[in-house]
């Protein structure tokens, strides 16, 4: 394993611009974090990727050291909540690259939200974006062996002047990193989930099948309760029924069935993980059935095993499930065990990339 130690602090300087009120600049990059203590929460990088789009098409992008952003107080962003994110990892790989994780697949879904929300197609610029900004902070991508990835964030969002409801007069496409260590502390320690029955994650035929900002804002105050009642997740229903399995708050669901099949749920209001198409497409590499169904609520009782599965955590596995005074336990994870191996070898090139979801980005 690579110690601390034994790395080097970035020796290139950026350019300091003119200062201007509230805008943080750094004569020097941010020092390197200590590896080994990283979790999943923003580390500052030496400099994030911006795209502006002039009504027709995309610019060619700037790199800067100002994470700032100046917009209107009028902004789509900022009223009407036009804005939709990604997330996605860049990782030191054992033969010293560094590659980006299933870049395409997230291109594929902002593009979808891009449409919903009525804001320009990213496609053109979304990868090229994501490159660069991990090659411009490449310093800060986790040395190989610490289990750390870059984690990436790029934002699509619409601003300018603009009172009334409407496309925005201006739109910008950004990428900011950070590195990251594991979502939950211990990887693979199983956590208790909460069914949120006050309050609907996605309505039906909202805008819960995108990764739209706005989705977020209402997990806010369930998600602080049940960490309050000591669930670290909230796990939502059905708006209109309460009666299947939709997602968690963050996460989708997975699940091993009393069949032994692979199973998650289908729905329109679900956000589609780029992530748990991985997590198929593996399973049925190794011989498993895969079900993509609704998952009624009352099948829960009879489930081998839970996870929560995302880009953060790739597959978290659930101990508990409670719902009011019910409460569902579950003492395996031997095959969602067997998955996250096979996912996180792959993503840190110890296996061989099958499914071509890897990228170069550089070498470190």
């Amino acid at each position: 394993m690579i110690q601390p130690a034994m790395l080097r602090l970035a020796s290139r300087t950026l350019p300091r611009a003119a200062a201007r009120l509230g805008r943080r600049e750094y004569a020097t990059p941010p020092p390197l974090p200590d590896w080994a203590s990283l979790g999943f929460a923003y580390v500052p990088t030496k400099s994030m990727v911006r795209y502006n789009w002039d009504g027709e098409k995309w610019d060619g992008g700037e790199v800067t050291d100002d994470f700032t952003l100046n917009i209107h107080g009028l902004s789509n962003v900022l009223h009407y909540g036009q804005g939709i994110f990604e997330g996605l990892k860049a990782f030191h790989c054992k033969d010293g690259l560094v590659r980006v994780f299933n870049a395409k697949a997230n291109a594929a879904r902002m593009q979808r939200g891009s449409a919903r929300l009525l804001m320009p197609d990213p496609t053109a610029v979304f990868e090229e974006a994501v490159t660069r900004a991990v090659t411009e902070n490449i310093d800060y991508v986790p040395p190989y062996g610490y289990g750390g990835a870059l984690y990436v964030r790029p934002f699509l969002f619409g601003h300018g002047c603009k009172l009334g409801l409407g496309a925005a007069p201006e739109y910008s496409l950004c990428v900011i990193t950070a590195p990251v260590g594991p979502y939950y502390k211990g990887n693979l320690e199983p956590v208790d989930a909460l069914v949120v029955e006050d309050y609907d994650r996605a309505a039906p035929r909202g805008v819960g099948g995108i990764k739209a900002a706005g989705n977020y804002a209402p997990d806010t105050l369930p998600s602080a309760k049940a960490k309050e009642a000591g669930y670290p997740v909230c796990l939502y229903l059905d708006a209109q029924e309460q009666a299947y399995v939709e997602e968690f708050s963050t996460s989708n669901f997975v699940a091993i069935s009393a069949s032994g099949a692979l199973v998650t749920p289908s729905s329109p209001s679900i956000l589609p993980s780029c992530t748990k198409q991985v997590v198929l497409s593996v399973a049925r590499s190794m011989g498993m059935t895969v079900e993509e169904r609704p998952i009624p609520y009352s099948e829960i009782p009879s489930l081998r095993e839970v996870a929560a599965c995302g880009t953060a955590v790739v597959l978290t596995p659930i101990s508990s499930i409670t719902r009011g005074a019910d409460v569902t336990r579950f003492d395996s994870f031997a095959t969602i065990e067997t998955l996250y191996k096979a996912i996180t070898a792959m993503q840190c090139g110890e296996t061989e990339d099958t499914l071509g979801l890897l990228t170069v980005a550089g070498e470190k």
